[in-house]
């Protein structure tokens, strides 16, 4: 007997609905705070002749806010889904366990984040290209080491003629994952936001009440393991 079609994801984590809820608000009131003090305060202070300092003052108090929360929410983790094989869609838990202690470098992770206005945003990550981190005040635990690496040719070289070519021959993974974290721009052209390579997704008290919980802290604790073992084996060979 096997998982149905239903479980061919599985919710390893869970950041909280409270919490969740709680940072959607505030991302929407920034931009509304945004909007208000930057199109309809700073306007007035201009009408009325105020001195630029103040006018300044008004929009800053606008951008501030925004920039803040955006630049430290962005990488908070709602959902981690594990995207399962047909071999390891079985309801046994030991089976289970010892494919998420030894996953494939091919087993996908879907992220889900949430944009400026508290939107869902899925980033689909290889778990062979999550490597640990510590940025943005601790926030950010986790990087998606070839979405960034692709990031970083397209600042550097962005009309290279070879990149567009390098983007073409890319796995099919990485295609849906951008196309996938890019949903917003799907509805909006005009905009184009980059694909979310920051998580924040700690094993301290999360997912509470998540079946599969465990095998999101397997996992991260799998990841940070990959990257210590390499480190302990070049202190031994100096």
């Amino acid at each position: 007997m096997f998982f149905s079609h239903a479980y061919t994801r599985l919710l390893i984590y869970h950041a909280g609905t409270g919490r969740a809820t709680f940072l959607a608000c505030l991302k929407v009131t920034t931009v509304f705070g945004l909007a208000f003090f930057t199109f309809l305060v700073a306007p007035a202070y201009i009408i009325a002749d105020k001195p630029l300092w103040q006018v300044l003052g008004i929009i800053t108090c606008g951008i501030v806010p925004f920039v803040v929360a955006s630049y430290t929410s962005s990488p908070f983790v709602v959902f981690i889904h594990l995207r399962l094989p047909a071999y390891a869609r079985h309801p046994d838990r030991e089976l289970l366990r010892r494919f998420v202690r030894n996953p494939p470098a091919g087993t996908q992770l879907d992220f889900t984040t949430m944009n400026l206005v508290g939107r869902p945003r899925l980033a689909t990550v290889a778990v062979s290209d999550l490597v640990p981190a510590h940025e943005r005040l601790g926030i950010v635990n986790l990087i998606d080491t070839q979405a960034s690496a692709q990031q970083a040719v397209t600042a550097s070289n962005p009309n290279e003629p070879g990149a567009k070519l390098r983007n073409s021959s890319a796995p099919t993974m990485t295609k849906q994952r951008s196309s996938a974290s890019i949903s917003f721009s799907s509805r909006f052209p005009f905009v184009h936001l980059p694909p979310n390579t920051r998580f924040g997704a700690p094993a301290v008290n999360n997912s509470r009440g998540v079946q599969y919980a465990w095998a999101w802290d397997d996992l991260l604790a799998l990841i940070q393991g990959c990257v210590k073992q390499p480190k302990e084996r070049d202190s031994k060979s100096e």
